[in-house]
């Protein structure tokens, strides 16, 4: 960058003066001129300077009022105010430094002085942008790899078979070291995993994908929950190897045909799981990933239906209340035990009820939580062939559940018209006509709504297809429409081989059954 590029704006009252500077930097720097404070203030908002040349002593402004409205109102504190002035006083010196001078030179100047000054604020300038651009470019780069990671955590609220997922995941910054995911095994099993990666930003992001990849491989390779941990921690050791880094994890494996849960905790928080109206804290049973090689054993529990687990981070416990005392495992333990026994436990409860009734918590860390709830009666899957007669059958079968817990006809109605439309466009447009999966998956959220999805695995819409732009006259037009008018939220997405429509409708607490 040359000096060309340097916008410079000289301020005094003295014609004489303003010559004199244009003389000798106009040949250097894009110049401008004001001839009080007021003129000042108007140019550093056109003008945009650089650098500014200021006097003290003006008519309608003086210097230090320049320099208070550019450093105060306008909140410019880039721009290299050098003071000018005939009074060359400590008092008068500590004035301007105080109000956003950062240099100062007395009147009459030196030329070679005044462009050795000058050239020294040009030169704070470049490096001002060029400090810039470096934190712009590695802030784009911070956002490319939070994005990524964003797109490597499952989607939440999903139904798997009888079990329901939901999550919620907070990075403190734009990537985070917090991981979470779940699948289905081969055999049926569901594993469920929350990981915690030491420190924050783009290092963090990178082990915590690593270890996702290495959880992930565990999947497809039919590995135990021993042999994935013990694998994570070897990989971990050779890539990190003598560096602080570490990683916490607990993962399980859900398998609700036996009722039986196989758990395994590398040094992570203790995971709840609330069975038969007791909690259990599974605390850890082995160290902590990447620091030393090591075999990792699971256990294995019994649980009666509907049982739940739930996963966290210590993000969740470890910020300060107003009184600036940590709030604490004991006592997160505590309000979730009693949030269960209550019968109101979702992660959204839990975070209403952590920020108390005063202020809400200020956290310092990721967030992050898996609530997994095996064979609740809140949830129900209806699986049939799609054709006229079946979806037809599907939707009334869902219906006829919801109506257990809501009295209301007309959303009953409603409803029935939502999953009828739904279940007909799978058979329409799906399966061409002809027969396929389709699978109807109702959550019920007592005092707040009714969820469904509606799944096939036909040839879908593509991605150019959404509530919002399907016209009425469209191939599925008429059918979304309706479903869209009827209810709160509608959304069209393509999950894995999945086409899923997924429907909310929202229901006054009133309008269910006590």
């Amino acid at each position: 960058m040359t000096s060309e590029d340097i916008r410079v704006l000289v301020v005094d009252d003295s014609k004489t003066v303003l010559r004199l500077l244009t003389y000798i930097l106009g040949q250097q720097y894009r110049l401008q001129s004001a001839e009080d404070g007021h003129e000042a203030i108007e140019a550093h908002a056109t003008f945009k300077p650089d650098v500014i040349i200021l006097d003290m002593n003006m008519p309608v402004k003086s210097g230090l009022e320049v320099m208070q409205h550019i450093r105060g109102v306008a909140q410019d504190h880039e721009v290299q105010i050098i003071v000018l002035t005939a009074q060359d006083t400590k008092a008068l010196k500590a004035k301007a430094f105080a109000a956003g001078a950062n240099d100062f030179l007395g009147k009459p100047f030196d030329r070679e002085e005044l462009l050795a000054r000058v050239g020294a604020a040009a030169r704070q300038v470049n490096l001002n942008r060029r400090l810039r651009q470096a934190y712009e470019r590695i802030s784009r780069e911070i956002d490319l790899v939070a994005g990524l990671q964003r797109r490597l955590l499952p989607d939440c609220t999903p139904l798997l078979g009888e079990n329901t997922v939901e999550c919620l995941y907070r990075p403190s910054g734009r990537a985070s070291g917090d991981y979470y995911d779940f699948f289905t095994l081969p055999d049926g099993t569901m594993r469920v995993v929350v990981a915690d990666v030491s420190g924050h930003g783009a290092r963090a992001a990178f082990l915590m994908a690593v270890v996702r990849t290495l959880v992930r491989v565990s999947q497809t390779h039919y590995l135990s929950l021993g042999e994935t941990l013990s694998l994570a921690s070897h990989h971990l050791l050779s890539s990190i190897g003598e560096e602080p880094d570490f990683v916490t994890l607990a993962a399980a494996d859900i398998d609700p045909n036996t009722c039986t849960l196989t758990y395994v905790n590398a040094g992570h928080c203790p995971p709840l799981l609330w069975s038969d109206g007791k909690p259990q804290w599974l605390d850890p049973t082995g160290s902590v990933l990447g620091f030393f090689e090591q075999e990792f054993k699971t256990r294995t529990i019994s649980f009666t239906k509907p049982a739940g687990l739930f996963l966290y981070t210590d993000g969740w416990y470890e910020w300060r209340g107003l009184e600036r005392e940590i709030f604490g495992l004991e006592n997160f333990k505590l309000l979730a035990e009693n949030l269960l026994s209550s019968g109101r436990f979702t992660l959204q409860t839990l975070l209403e009820n952590l920020c108390g009734e005063r202020s809400g918590p200020v956290f310092i860390d990721d967030v992050t939580a898996l609530w997994v709830n095996v064979g609740s009666p809140l949830t129900r899957v209806f699986k049939g062939i799609s054709s006229a007669s079946a979806s037809r059958s599907l939707a009334k079968d869902a219906v006829a559940v919801v109506g257990e817990y809501i009295s209301d006809p007309d959303i009953l109605h409603d409803l029935d018209i939502v999953l009828t439309e739904a279940c007909a466009n799978v058979s329409r447009h799906a399966y061409q006509g002809g027969e396929g999966a389709l699978e109807v998956r109702l959550r019920l959220h007592p005092g707040r709504s009714v969820e469904f999805e509606v799944a096939d695995w036909g040839k879908g819409f593509g991605d150019n297809v959404s509530f919002k732009n399907a016209a009425p006259e469209s191939e599925c037009g008429r059918g979304m429409f309706i479903i869209c008018k009827l209810s709160d939220v509608c959304e069209l997405k393509r999950r894995g081989s999945e086409n899923v429509l997924r429907v909310v409708k929202l229901i006054r607490k009133d309008l269910w059954k006590t």
